[in-house]
């Protein structure tokens, strides 16, 4: 590649990377910032937890089966034939997952109403398509379309929020969101469009790849999640409120991050881009450093958010801020790290790394929060979000 044609590259991936940013801010600023301190104001800590209970499990198929289905599509476009009925199948069995993941994050709370079933089930699939939806913009690399597709999902929430009172659902609220993200990409892009059930000659090919990843995606989703999950079920509903809020400002610097891993795997199946073994290892230990660096930047900024934001939980969680934030910061950082190794290696690789996390979170995380509270789940998050960067690192390394 010529001096041309990197200045090019560089500059395409500066400008993708401020629009896939700004999409992310706006979309995690509207959700963090306006929906979900404005549902805590109407309904209390003690119901806000339950709400983020449930909103995990949505999150979690999400982000475990939706981004699966968008990652593999990315792998599929690099090295084999794909169609939209490819993955109009998976997403399909995936819908039918959610029937019973449903029913079962309703029924362990006791909580299980035909409404409340109905409500949380269509927006579980919703969510799930949607979550797929953005491939079509990072594998033809239409990063401003990206930016205007999170925008539409945002302006939804917010309408969703609006109608709060008429509704009175925490589930349509953030369904109208997820509906606006569809529609846009229905109206922009294709591959919400006809031919819907026709299978390219790599379809099977292209379902396993789907389902190895989601099976490596839902072990960090439920992870990323445990939180919620656990002190909902270990603790009790106030203190799924607290770490929350504990942990929200790490959770959005974070978050910026995955803008720049949908660049990543844009530009490293589009183009030739190499690594060797030392320039992956000072990436390893570049991201080790920023995330203590950015864990005490979150602490400052978290004096200050939660309590103007969440003031009625401020002095619980104040004393979590600097652990919580770090253990965030650690997930996502080593998750950009597993991007990188994704476009080099097998899917299956992303399972090891997520077999070991999934085994050092039952070992830390699950025995710490029963015996210690709120201090065992965020001394554990550290443990294990360090123990799977370094686990990542020490495979990338083996790989070049």
């Amino acid at each position: 590649m010529g001096n041309t044609g990197k200045k090019s590259l560089v500059l395409g991936a500066s400008r993708d990377f401020i629009f896939s940013v700004l999409a992310l801010v706006i979309y995690n600023g509207v959700l963090q910032l306006v929906i979900n301190p404005g549902l805590n104001a109407r309904i209390g800590a003690e119901a806000f937890g339950t709400v983020l209970y449930l909103i995990s499990f949505v999150s979690i198929m999400g982000s475990g089966f939706g981004t699966a289905a968008s990652y593999s599509r990315m792998v599929a476009a690099k090295e084999r034939t794909h169609e939209n009925g490819d993955y109009n199948l998976f997403l399909s069995m995936i819908a039918g997952v959610s029937f019973l993941v449903t029913f079962i994050s309703l029924f362990m709370l006791k909580e299980l109403t035909f409404a409340s079933y109905i409500q949380m089930l269509i927006l579980m699939i919703v969510t799930v398509f949607r979550y797929y939806a953005d491939v079509e913009y990072r594998m033809t690399i239409r990063f401003v379309d990206y930016f205007l597709f999170f925008t539409s999902v945002s302006v939804g929430y917010l309408i969703g929020l609006l109608i709060l009172p008429y509704t009175g659902s925490w589930a349509i609220t953030l369904l109208v969101g997820e509906v606006f993200g569809i529609a846009y990409t229905v109206v922009r892009g294709k591959i919400f469009r006809a031919p819907f059930t026709k299978l390219s000659a790599s379809y099977k090919d292209n379902l396993k790849s789907a389902w190895i990843i989601s099976a490596s995606n839902l072990i960090g989703a439920l992870i990323l999640n445990s939180d919620r999950l656990l002190l909902r079920l270990a603790v009790g509903a106030r203190e799924v409120t607290v770490f929350y809020t504990a942990s929200l400002i790490g959770k959005i610097v974070a978050m910026l991050t995955t803008p720049l891993n949908g660049i990543i795997i844009s530009y490293f199946t589009n183009y030739k881009i190499k690594l060797d073994k030392k320039k992956f290892g000072l990436i390893g230990v570049a991201m080790a450093v920023l995330s203590i660096i950015g864990a005490f930047v979150c602490t400052v900024v978290s004096m200050v958010f939660v309590k103007i934001m969440y003031p009625d939980v401020f002095e619980e969680a104040q004393d979590y801020f600097f652990l919580a934030n770090l253990g965030q910061i650690l997930y996502f950082i080593s998750g950009s790290l597993m991007v990188i190794i994704m476009s080099f290696t097998k899917e299956k690789m992303q399972l090891v790394i997520n077999v070991i996390y999934i085994v050092a979170f039952a070992a830390i995380v699950v025995p710490l929060t029963f015996i210690q509270g709120l201090f065992g789940m965020a001394i554990g998050l550290v443990a294990v979000n360090f123990i799977r960067l370094i686990a990542t690192a020490v495979i990338g390394i083996r790989r070049l």
